[in-house]
């Protein structure tokens, strides 16, 4: 019986042992889960995460950053009714990206979740929509224009002319669109990476005219119709309309009684002269002018031609038309045409040139040009380079100037807590990321009015402003110019600063303006709001160093880079 009962204790302690090394095994599992978990990077996506329905697992703060900027700055919103739509960019709408907002999302893994153990394989965070938010007085601007756009007059019954026979038209009923109605389509919709389709509610509107008696018109229509008229040249060609063709000239309007009335439609009568004159006009000589630096150098070739006057033949022809003469025989008036003028344009690799070329650019296109070379020649070119527009995200960079005044002044540290990370980390999202809550959050800080008077006290011109009543910052490509020229020569700040903020501007991920249209090593701060589209930036090639910022509107990153080959073929050529 002993031996029994030893046995029975040898088991359960056997027994109980095993349960502990099982408990043991258990707990180092589970505390190595939930190390791995607090030790997964804050700035990265959670590794299930999707972005536009695909894997993100693992990608850095800045690279999602970059990304839906991208997506962002192509994106569409398409407005549609039962009767019409029209097609906008996302950004022209005057919306901004949340960037920030939309990879928190991705990356947001706290401190509590992290100690839960597995919690990192149940977390499947997903961004699928654009994260936006409208400049209100840009909003109501563009829904105003899409409302007119999506608006449908109605038709009011009527008679057409088709293949020489007299058809009655009937009424169709219009649509009228709101602004109000659009602007409130924008603000309950969720805008995805690519194209968004918006529906908007419109109202009916019925036609003022339904069908009526038109038999007088009807009538005069078809006498018209049978007339003769003859067009005879100054060779002694002779040219008579066909009843298809007179039929195509009258058009239907209606008067301010309603009443139907018969008119002829010049454009018509207009083509049919055109074509007349095709035949018989005699074509003069191309003069090639040759301009060089926006100068005149000479002319050669050229000769007189001549031409149906077209005015005085339609002029006439509606009156034969519209007489009640079965039969008329008009002869066509003729006059000289002058020489077609080519310009040649060529621009000579001096600073005359240069100004030559800027002033073409800038007169032709809605751009703003300001260029100093440091070295060399030292030209210095610049058109509409004083005109203040929205600044686009160029704005950091007056921003970054007062940051690192407070920072030398002792007021602000690098370490320093600022949104959900440091300065530091808010200073490389605002930089090389190129989002804005940091920058806001600075401009809240520091105040508009003093920023406003800093930089006019430090020589910057009134056309850069902060305080613009609730739009969007402006700024000049002069007051740009004038910045990098003094980042570029260490006068602005501290070399600490100078270097941290040349770093910056030399690895963000927009590179598509000056950096792809030049050859030499650039430093560059690109700003992109609404439809417009900037970049500044110093360049720095082996026959010597210059400042570059073009600004614009309506044109892209490519047209900036195609300028800056074109300036860079000129002054080096």
């Amino acid at each position: 019986m002993v031996e029994r009962s030893g046995r029975r204790r040898i088991a359960h302690t056997l027994h109980k042992h095993r349960y502990n090394v099982a408990f043991i095994i258990v707990g180092a599992v589970l505390l190595s889960i939930i190390l791995v978990q607090l030790c997964y990077p804050s700035d990265r996506a959670l590794p299930f995460a999707m972005l536009r329905g695909e894997p993100a697992g693992g990608r850095t703060h800045t690279d999602i950053t970059a990304d839906v900027q991208r997506s962002f700055e192509s994106a569409t919103v398409t407005f549609a009714t039962k009767k019409k739509s029209t097609k906008t960019m996302l950004s022209g709408l005057g919306a901004s990206l949340n960037a920030d907002k939309m990879v928190d999302e991705l990356t947001d893994y706290p401190l509590w979740q992290r100690l839960i153990p597995f919690s990192i394989l149940v977390k499947h965070p997903s961004v699928s929509r654009l994260d936006v938010y409208f400049d209100a007085k840009k909003l109501e601007a563009e829904t105003n224009k899409i409302g007119k756009k999506l608006a449908v007059a109605p038709t009011n019954a009527g008679i057409e002319i088709k293949k020489g026979n007299l058809v009655i038209t009937p009424a169709s009923v219009g649509a009228n669109v709101s602004a109000k109605a659009v602007n409130t389509s924008v603000a309950n919709k969720q805008f995805g990476f690519s194209n968004t389709t918006i529906r908007v509610t419109s109202k009916e509107i019925e036609p003022k005219k339904t069908d009526d008696s038109i038999a007088p018109i009807a009538r005069r229509a078809e006498s018209i119709i049978a007339k003769k008229v003859t067009l005879k040249g100054e060779d002694g060609k002779t040219f008579t309309p066909s009843k298809k063709i007179l039929a195509t000239w009258l058009t239907f309007p209606v008067d301010k009684a309603g009443q139907y009335q018969l008119t002829i439609d010049e454009s018509a009568v207009r083509d049919y002269v055109n074509q007349i004159n095709e035949k018989i006009k005699v074509d003069p000589g191309v003069m090639t002018v040759n301009v060089v630096d926006g100068e005149e150098a000479g002319r050669s070739g050229g000769s007189v031609g001549r031409e149906v006057n077209i005015e005085e033949a339609v002029t006439r022809l509606k009156t034969a038309v519209l007489s009640s003469e079965p039969m008329e025989i008009l002869t066509l008036a003729m006059r000289d045409v002058p020489s077609v003028v080519v310009s040649n344009r060529r621009y000579t690799e001096t600073q005359k040139g240069l100004q030559a070329y800027v002033n073409y650019v800038t007169s032709t296109q809605d751009v703003y040009i300001s260029l100093t070379q440091l070295t060399g020649s030292k030209w210095h070119v610049e058109a509409r380079a004083n005109d203040s527009i929205p600044s686009g995200s160029t704005f950091k960079l007056y921003v970054a100037m007062i940051l690192f005044d407070e920072m030398q002044k002792g007021h602000i540290k690098w370490g320093d807590a600022m949104l959900d990370t440091d300065v530091a980390g808010c200073f490389e999202r605002m930089t090389v990321a190129s989002t804005n809550p940091c920058a806001e959050a600075w401009i809240a800080q520091f105040g508009r009015q003093y920023m406003d008077d800093f930089l006019h006290s430090h020589g910057f011109s009134g056309g850069t402003t902060f305080v613009t009543n609730g739009t969007a910052v402006r700024t000049t490509a002069n007051d740009l110019t004038n910045y990098m020229t003094r980042l570029y020569y260490g006068t602005l700040y501290g070399s600490e600063y100078r270097a941290r903020l040349l770093d910056s501007l030399g690895r963000h991920p927009y590179r598509y303006g000056i950096p792809t249209g030049s050859s030499g090593t650039v430093h560059d701060k690109v700003g992109f709001l609404w439809d417009y589209v900037h970049d500044t930036a110093i360049v720095e090639r082996p026959e010597g160093t210059y400042i570059l910022t073009i600004l614009t509107r309506g044109q892209s990153y490519g047209r900036i880079a195609q300028i800056t080959r074109e300036l860079e073929s000129i002054m080096y050529p």
